[in-house]
């Protein structure tokens, strides 16, 4: 017996189905041209996002598969999964109706139709329950991150009232006909239940009003979405499809050329770049990424969701208004760290980093108005080349001692060891360097320093949005370097790290740049760095800087080496990896006071030390100096103790060690 499914009950009334489903098509078109046409209003060039587009697309595909983005623990995605998966389910079935009705091909028969209809009827009881879930908690349980605009209900009941009105359908339809496969259908079987014993006219009126409520549900629910939050079905999607994966990490260089320019940045709306209208439109208010700022958390001013919703709302009315200082406050700007925890939680892909540097490169290159503890740090970059003002000759006092020839004496050297300004300059981070170097010496790596030719990388210029001063600096590192032919550079700073590797190519720079991590779990994995004297036994705790874990993916690398220098695993703080808590410092707060609020350092700390820290181990030099301040201020010197990783690798492999070695072997 064939399986099947009789079609076509009212076939006489398909040109009016099809005339409704023009018009719903057409109003949704008009709708989303005139979102497209806002969008437009931004600078840059649609092709500045359409690389690798095969890519792109199998991104989107993945993502709204998966719902990779929403699959965070802190945060609910199963309600969110089961309407996407749901509303996928009943366009294919529509699909398969089509294609058998007018096409003649079998898509609802045979095994394939039964597998269908059960999937069917409980994806369609599965959104009802996300639907059930989304209303509790926007209504009910209320957390405080997530938006309720006005007409967020609409949406929601539209969602609900098309499997409703698909099973009720399907039950009456199973009340009367004799369908031998109707048990694959087990909730509209139930539904049928209900309608057992209507007479034949009552079905057929009762059948007709449910067909013709159905198909209006899905025709108002097509022609409504680019005026509700429905949007976010095409803009979210288009998000995911143009986003920049490296924006944040390689912000795009300012063109400073035309010399008849009058403002940098972003002033206004319609200054951003069209990706950032974009993303100004696809945010759902969900709060995911106000929930997860440190700056927020904290009791910053800053939250980058209502800065998102203020845009968007600047976009809509097309206001000309400043947006810095004006729509969005001085001090919200200067609070960001550039961690990127509201972009990595961000189901939408919205690039925050960059449009928050956008905004402060407005402030400091056409208003010249920024704390004034970043005009010392610009005077000492200008001068000295480290924000510190300090001595270009001082620049390698940290390598005293140490053999370690100038790159200038040892052209040949096969990695080129940049040690950056922190490293350079801060007495704690020193430390760091000169673990580094004795490990290369111990290793047998042929390594050199720019010495005073080294100048800063720009990174905390750059991000506070001083990009002159950045390409100033870039030009000039790149400029220094030529004449060598460095091909690898390897440096303990992970700013350094993202600077000279993601930023520098832009402005010419092309050189193979590896953390120190890497580069030293490369070196164990080869046997050049034997364990010599395991550390004394401590609860080691690892922080993860957001340099190396959001914008690198880069965790495992540092835990393999204290797994090996320790030989036993770090105890996880809960806000570990990806989900790391930034410790300040990050988007040149390094040099700005926390005024407002608990200072993130502290927060940090706190957290580190709950997990019953000995040890702090850091792989970032600015996570160090965050977290000893935070130590400090915790009172708790001398019961715990922060070391880079470098640090603690050296004391198990150096001969007599080095954290407990005395400065005069140095």
């Amino acid at each position: 017996m064939e399986i099947t499914r009789t079609l076509g009950t009212y076939s006489q009334m398909y040109w009016l189905l099809y005339l409704l489903a023009g018009s719903a098509v057409v109003v949704c078109a008009i709708g989303v041209e005139r979102q497209v046409r806002r969008w437009r209003l931004g600078q840059g060039k649609l092709q500045d996002r359409l690389d690798h587009p095969l890519n792109r697309i199998l991104a989107v595909v993945v993502d709204l598969l998966t719902q990779r983005r929403f699959r965070r623990a802190q945060h609910p995605w199963h309600f969110h999964a089961f309407i996407v998966w749901g509303f996928a389910l009943f366009f294919l079935a529509t699909l398969c109706v089509m294609l058998q009705e007018h096409f003649g091909l079998p898509t609802f028969s045979g095994v394939w139709y039964l597998g269908l209809k059960l999937a069917l009827d409980l994806f369609a009881l599965l959104v009802l329950t996300g639907v059930s879930f989304a209303v509790w908690r926007r209504w009910r349980t209320q957390p405080v991150e997530l938006s309720r605009p006005a007409g967020s209900a609409l949406p929601l009941v539209l969602i609900a009232l098309l499997p409703l009105t698909g099973l009720l359908l399907e039950g009456v339809r199973l009340s009367r006909d004799d369908d031998l496969w109707a048990l694959w259908s087990p909730v509209g079987y139930g539904v049928a239940s209900f309608f057992s014993g209507l007479d034949p006219q009552s079905y057929s009126t009762l059948h007709q009003g449910l067909w013709w409520g159905h198909l209006s549900v899905a025709l108002v629910f097509i022609a409504v979405i680019p005026f509700t939050r429905l949007f976010h079905l095409a803009s979210g999607t288009a998000a995911l499809f143009f986003v920049d994966r490296q924006g944040a990490a390689a912000l795009n260089p300012l063109d400073f050329s035309d010399e008849d320019a009058t403002s940098y940045g972003v002033g206004t709306i319609k200054d951003f770049h069209w990706k950032r209208l974009l993303d100004a439109d696809a945010c759902t208010g969900c709060g995911r990424c106000e929930a997860q700022c440190p700056a927020w958390l904290t009791k910053k001013p800053l939250s980058p969701k209502e800065l998102g919703e203020a845009l968007s709302t600047q976009l809509s009315n097309k206001s000309p208004e400043l947006i810095a200082g004006t729509v969005v406050g001085d001090e919200a700007l200067w609070a960001c760290t550039t961690c990127r925890a509201c972009e990595v939680h961000c189901p939408m892909a919205i690039e925050h980093v960059p449009r928050l540097v956008d905004l402060r490169r407005y402030l400091v290159l056409t208003e010249s108005r920024f704390p004034a503890e970043l005009q010392t740090a610009f005077r000492g970059v200008e001068t000295s080349g480290n924000p510190w003002s300090l001595p270009r000759q001082g620049r390698s006092d940290w390598a005293q001692g140490l053999d370690i020839p100038l790159l200038a004496d040892a052209p040949d050297s096969e990695v080129l060891f940049w040690p950056g300004c922190a490293a350079a300059y801060d007495h704690r981070a020193r430390r760091t360097a000169q673990a580094q170097a004795l490990l290369f010496h111990q290793a047998g790596i042929k390594f050199a320093i720019l010495g005073a030719q080294e100048s800063c990388c720009g990174d905390a210029a750059r991000r506070t949005g001083n990009e002159y001063l950045f390409q100033s600096l870039a030009e000039k590192n790149i400029a220094t370097l030529a004449p060598y032919r460095v091909k690898t550079i390897v440096t303990g700073c992970p700013h350094c790290f993202n600077t000279l590797q993601n930023e520098y190519p832009a402005l010419g720079g092309q050189w193979q740049v590896i953390h120190h991590t890497t580069f030293l779990q490369r070196l164990v994995q080869e046997g050049r760095l034997p364990i010599m004297t395991a550390p004394p036994a401590a609860v080691v705790v690892y922080h993860d800087s957001c340099y190396l874990a959001r914008y690198h993916g880069m965790t495992g690398e540092p835990r393999f080496l204290l797994t090996q220098a320790l030989g036993q695993s770090p105890v996880e703080v809960p806000r570990c990896g990806e989900e790391t808590f930034c410790c300040g410092g990050g988007g040149g707060r390094f040099w700005l006071e926390e005024r407002a609020g608990v200072a993130m350092r502290s927060e940090r700390f706190r957290e580190l030390k709950a997990c019953g820290a000995e040890v702090i181990a850091t792989a970032c030099p600015i996570c160090l100096t965050m977290l000893a301040d935070g130590l400090k201020e915790a009172g708790e010197e001398g019961r715990i103790s922060i070391h880079d990783i470098a640090e603690i690798l050296a004391d198990a492999c150096l001969p007599g060690g080095f954290i407990y070695m005395e400065r005069r072997t140095l």
